[in-house]
């Protein structure tokens, strides 16, 4: 019985000297590791970690990362707290036009370090679309879209649309972007028997058959502090000068070519209608049709631009057209980039000696730039009173101006000169 007692309490002893062994084994590593009096960051890999994303709201930005591999880890990104649904994180009222909204959270972007403050927008929409029979519907034909910092904006159609069949049909456009943040617009669709219209052959813009005489505008428009004129591209054809300057028209600000499906081109009347103009003693602005993606896109246009400009003086700042809003999903930006691009495209036009305007629509002046560069702005607004409240030195005023010289419709604009004086 004894040597029994003896074994039972020589093997009890080995289990606690092993055991004490293995704590103390467990608490140098516990002290290697997390010793120290700076704090580990949460990774976001932990999802309760993250307040206020949800299971699919996380895998989504993981795969949106992952699909995108010149993005920071999705890990890097800190996430601030929930905000109020109708509102951003600074308490001011989302506006979406005639879309819902609803945020989730804000969410920095690290290589910009911009914070996703707004849910993604619609910049160009419709509340009824009218689609001919037996054709093919595309939403993207119909809706332009675009996020602060998210580039790759998630969109969803619940709802279905039977072109084969004439009738109603309610769909709901849901955009997501990559912090949640959600954008709803109830669309009604009407499908209807074709109308047989076509598109205008190329070549020219359609003959003018309303719209208002130059003589008409200046009577509006003209005043002491006011230079009236127009803006033309190859769509004008053949235009006699001498006729639109006896007309009253004092300006012109002329396409000088642009950016168009990665290659640039020269607009096929720029250099007869620059030429025309000066003998005809207008004063002389040029425009850019841009559609660049990036920086490195905007110094070779700007380098094509200089290219064929070649030094020739001009009355005007040269004009950054951006106007593809209808498909600004498919370029790969956000917000933060498009205006970057303006950025850049206005330092290397200053940096050649010229100064530079922005020309926009009043909608995509209040939803999309933010003139970073403080540079003037050219509204396009056709109206007979702008409402827009921002700056701007001059305004298109109408797209369908009638004036003689030119057989097509032309657009009429207002240049302030307490704003912006034209010399000599």
């Amino acid at each position: 019985m004894g040597d029994i007692i003896k074994r039972i309490i020589l093997g009890l002893a080995g289990v606690l000297i092993l055991a004490a062994v293995a704590y103390g084994i467990v608490m140098l590593l516990f002290n290697a590791d997390f010793s120290g009096d700076d704090e580990e960051p949460v990774e976001i890999g932990n999802a309760d970690a993250v307040v206020g994303m949800d299971e699919s709201t996380y895998e989504a930005t993981i795969a949106t990362t992952e699909a995108r591999p010149e993005t920071q880890e999705v890990a890097d990104i800190p996430l601030a707290t929930p905000v109020d649904a109708a509102n951003d994180s600074e308490g001011n009222a989302a506006d979406a036009g005639n879309a819902n909204t609803v945020s989730n959270v804000d969410a920095t972007v690290p290589e910009s370090g911009m914070v996703d403050k707004s849910a993604p927008k619609f910049l160009i929409s419709a509340k009824n679309i009218t689609v001919d029979m037996g054709t093919e519907f595309n939403i993207h034909d119909y809706v332009g879209y675009a996020d602060d910092v998210d580039r790759d904006v998630d969109l969803k159609i619940t709802g279905e649309v039977d072109t084969s069949k004439e009738d109603t049909y309610p769909i709901s456009v849901l955009l997501t972007d990559d912090s949640g943040k959600t954008t709803n617009l109830d669309i009604t669709v009407n499908v209807v028997p074709s109308s047989g219209s076509s598109t205008p052959a190329e070549g020219g813009a359609s003959a003018p058959t309303g719209g208002e005489t130059f003589a008409q505008f200046e009577e509006k428009y003209k005043e002491d502090n006011t230079v009236l004129g127009i803006d033309v591209s190859r769509w004008q054809n053949s235009i006699d000068f001498n006729k639109v300057k006896a007309a009253g028209c004092e300006f012109v600000i002329i396409r000088l070519g642009g950016y168009d499906d990665g290659e640039h081109y020269t607009d096929r009347n720029y250099n007869t209608y620059i030429k025309d103009a000066k003998a005809a003693g207008l004063k002389i602005g040029i425009y850019w049709h841009a559609e660049e993606k990036n920086e490195e896109e905007i110094k070779k246009s700007v380098a094509y631009l200089l290219r064929i400009l070649d030094g020739e003086k001009l009355d005007f700042p040269i004009a950054y057209d951006w106007e593809d809003f209808l498909h600004f999903e498919d370029y790969g930006m956000n917000i933060y980039d498009i205006n970057n691009n303006y950025s850049a495209f206005s330092k290397e036009i200053k940096a050649a000696g010229y100064d530079c305007c922005n020309y926009s629509s009043k909608n995509f002046l209040e939803n999309v730039w933010t003139n970073g560069e403080g540079d003037k702005i050219w509204l396009a607004n056709y109206t007979s009173q702008t409402s827009y409240a921002g700056e701007y030195y001059m305004w298109q005023q109408s797209s369908q101006g009638r004036i003689d010289g030119i057989s097509t419709y032309v657009d009429f604009n207002v240049l302030y000169t307490d704003k912006y004086k034209l010399g000599d």
